[in-house]
Parts: C-alpha cells; sequence; structure tokens
C-alpha cells in the first residue's frame, strides 16, 4: 500500500516518456570520468565525452523549457538567452584557460555559421517539403540580421589591425596593444547591444516577436518546476566537469595523435555541430509544424548569442585572468581573414533572403549548400 507521502513523491518525479529520448546519452557521463582517469586513447575519450555532453545539452533544453511555462516569456526569455549556448560558454571557457584561442575563436566562427546558415537551411528546406511558403516577422528577423552585421564589423575591425598595421610597418608591440584595446572596448560595446536587443524583444517590441499561436493552443506542463530546477543545475554542474575533459581530449587530438584535421576545422565544423545539435533539431522540427517564427528566432537566436554574448564575453575574461597560460596574451577579436570572409558571406545571404519574411525549399536548399562550401573549404585549410 502506498502512503500519501509516497504519492506526493512519486508525483514529483516525472514520467520516463516525458524525458527527451537523446538524455538517455547521459548515462556515458561515469564512463567518461572512467576514460580520464586510465588515461585512455584521446580519440575515444573525445567521441565519448562529445556524445555525453550532447545528452547534458537535452536535459538543459528540457528543463529551461519546463521552467518558461511557469516563469512566463520574459523570464523564459532571459533562461533561454542564459543557457541557450551555456555548453557551448563553458568548452569555450576550458578552451581559454588551455590556450586553444584559434580552436575557441574557430568555433565562434562555426557556431555563428551552423546556426545561421546550416540550421536555417534544414529549417527552410524541411519546412517548405510540407508548405509552399512559410512566413514569419520581418522585423524581427531584419533586427536580427542587423545585429550580426555589427558582428561583423566588430570582427573585421580587430583583424584589420591585426594584419593592416602589421603590413604598414607598425612595430609588432604597438600593433598588438592596439588589437588588443580595440577587442577589449568592441566586446564592451557588443554586449551592450546584446542586452539592449534583449530589452527590445521582450519588453518595448515583444509583439513582433511573438508567434502566431491558435488560441485551442495550450501549453504541456511535464515536469513540476523545482523538479526543472533540480535538473538543470544538475546538468549545467555536470557539463563543465565533462566539458574540461572534452576540451583536454581535443588539445591532446592534436598535440599528441596528430590527427589529421586542422585546428581550425575542428573548430568550426565539429565543436559547433557538437554545441548547436540540440538547438538545431528544435529548429527543424518547428518549421516542420509550420512554425516558422518560432524556428528562425532559435537559429538567429543562438548566432546573436554567441556573437553579441559568448565572444565578448571570453575577451573580458581573458583579460581579467591574465591572457594566454603560457605567452598572457589575452585573448581577442582578430579572427582569420577566411574566418570573416565566411561570417560575412553567411549574413549577406541571411539578410537578403530573410527580407521579405518569406521562405521555401529552395532558398534552404542554397543555405545547405553554401555552408557545405564553407565546409569543404575548412576541410583543406591547412
Amino acid at each position: 500500500m502506498v502512503t500519501q507521502t509516497e504519492q506526493t513523491t512519486l508525483s514529483f518525479i516525472p514520467k520516463l516518456k516525458t524525458m527527451p529520448k537523446l538524455a538517455i546519452l547521459v548515462f556515458l557521463v561515469p564512463l567518461v570520468f572512467y576514460l580520464e582517469h586510465i588515461q585512455a586513447n584521446p580519440i575515444l575519450l573525445f567521441v565519448v565525452s562529445a556524445i555525453s555532453v550532447l545528452g547534458l545539452i537535452t536535459l538543459i533544453g528540457k528543463s529551461v523549457e519546463q521552467i518558461a511555462h511557469y516563469s512566463g516569456p520574459v523570464v523564459g526569455g532571459l533562461l533561454n538567452a542564459t543557457f541557450g549556448n551555456f555548453t557551448e560558454l563553458v568548452i569555450a571557457i576550458n578552451g581559454i584557460r588551455a590556450g586553444l584561442f584559434d580552436l575557441i575563436r574557430a568555433s565562434i566562427t562555426g557556431s555563428i555559421l551552423g546556426n545561421l546558415i546550416l540550421v536555417m537551411g534544414l529549417s527552410m528546406f524541411y519546412g517548405g517539403l510540407k508548405y509552399k511558403t512559410q512566413k514569419f516577422s520581418r522585423t524581427g528577423a531584419n533586427t536580427s540580421i542587423l545585429m550580426l552585421v555589427i558582428v561583423v564589423f566588430a570582427l573585421l575591425i580587430p583583424t584589420f589591425v591585426h594584419y593592416g598595421y602589421r603590413a604598414e610597418g607598425l612595430n609588432v608591440e604597438t600593433a598588438q596593444s592596439l588589437e588588443q584595446h580595440v577587442s577589449l572596448y568592441s566586446a564592451i560595446l557588443l554586449i551592450a547591444v546584446y542586452f539592449l536587443s534583449l530589452f527590445f524583444s521582450l519588453k518595448t517590441h515583444r509583439f513582433a516577436y511573438m508567434p502566431e499561436t491558435s488560441a485551442h493552443e495550450e501549453e504541456t506542463l511535464e515536469w513540476r518546476k523545482l523538479f526543472a530546477i533540480g535538473v538543470l543545475f544538475f546538468a549545467a554542474i555536470l557539463v563543465s566537469f565533462v566539458s574540461d575533459i572534452f576540451v583536454g581530449a581535443i588539445e591532446k587530438m592534436l598535440t599528441v595523435s596528430k590527427i589529421p584535421l586542422s585546428e581550425l576545422f575542428m573548430g568550426v565544423i565539429v565543436i559547433a555541430a557538437i554545441g548547436n545539435a540540440v538547438d538545431g533539431m528544435v529548429a527543424v522540427a518547428m518549421a516542420g509544424k509550420n512554425k516558422m517564427d518560432i524556428s528562425y528566432q532559435v537559429a538567429m537566436g543562438a548566432s546573436i548569442q554567441v556573437g553579441l554574448l559568448i565572444a565578448p564575453f571570453l575577451v573580458i575574461l581573458s583579460f581579467l585572468t591574465g591572457g594566454h597560460p603560457t605567452t598572457h596574451i589575452p585573448f581577442t577579436l582578430q579572427f582569420s581573414i577566411f574566418e570573416v570572409i565566411a561570417l560575412a558571406g553567411g549574413v549577406a545571404l541571411a539578410g537578403y533572403s530573410l527580407q521579405d519574411g518569406e521562405s521555401n525549399w529552395f532558398e534552404g536548399m542554397m543555405f545547405i549548400i553554401l555552408y557545405t562550401i564553407f565546409g569543404v573549404a575548412f576541410f583543406f585549410h591547412p
């Protein structure tokens, strides 16, 4: 016989079917710690830790979604903004600590391109196969593109300082100091733009971002509030430890195992794909339900978070913590010329395609083809 207390306890724990399917990958976390303890092959450790991170990301996304149902749209939006790219942020912080600056810059490039071009392309293509034309907010799309244009210029200026001033004969120390100062102040201003964008989208112009919903649609509350909060913090803590191991495995793969992949390709394609996998699946699924407003908000929002929040935060953090562990030079927004060109091309294509507030499968296919071209170029990059 089950007592009332036991019934309350059992009702507190949601049914197994409410858990996302990918959450089962979390059970690989103990294996990750074991492989790290016995100093297993770096490639094996990289694969297992990457798969477990994917499961943890799924749990974080599900818990944030459930908490948002209780907290309302404003707090829910802030939670999504905070935890939407939490795993990528943790991986990047661990990469900064390890001195893998080029890898982290590449992962930032890959996150923006992956969400903006690949995820948007897959969403438009999949949704376009079911619906001839899909519509979304022109105001929201144009504002998002404008913010990404600011990101491109914020990356272009330190990159120009790095290459341009040295080409003009300015001594290395002066050019380096200028590059660092431009990056730091640009980072501060980018974060200011990000918080202004939150105020714009969640307060003054929230109507422009709200998708059209049916009066009969109801939100599904599958988890209790305290349970969702507990899962969120539990997954976030595990992510911080597993991400540290993940970055260490990458470092060993690049230096010890000598895998035939460049640091640029690992960051732009591999690491970014792991971090964007769950958001990508959500965006594509929403497009398949003809909820293109939600789909593009997920994809564009993730790109904006990386460009306006994560990248600037890493710059400021690096200045505060003393920079590279060996050279003590801080992390800057100086990207390679190829990365800046790829970002500018991606933003240009997205801006031109999304300005009419409509999408179809052919536009989506063009996005996918452009991303494939970038992927091939990054693969063969030395």
